[in-house]
């Protein structure tokens, strides 16, 4: 198992990257194009959602819009 730990420290980035592209090209086989882009979309969106909560809760959440959309 050391073996393993060593090499993915090594090539940590082309393992996960390739893991990836191997599940993006099943989404893309099985699902279809835009219905794997929206999965991505809404993940993307949840995962921003839950950093943000992580972050500082409702009110962090409040912040990031409040900045995102303030008026000039």
């Amino acid at each position: 198992m050391e073996g393993f730990a060593e090499f993915f420290k090594k090539y940590k980035w082309r393992v996960l990257l390739v893991a990836f592209g191997v599940l993006f090209a099943i989404l893309i086989f099985s699902i279809g194009f835009w219905r794997t882009l929206l999965l991505f979309f809404i993940i993307a969106v949840c995962l921003l959602f839950g950093t943000l909560l992580d972050q500082g809760g409702r009110e962090r959440v409040r912040q990031f819009f409040g900045a995102l959309f303030k008026s000039k």
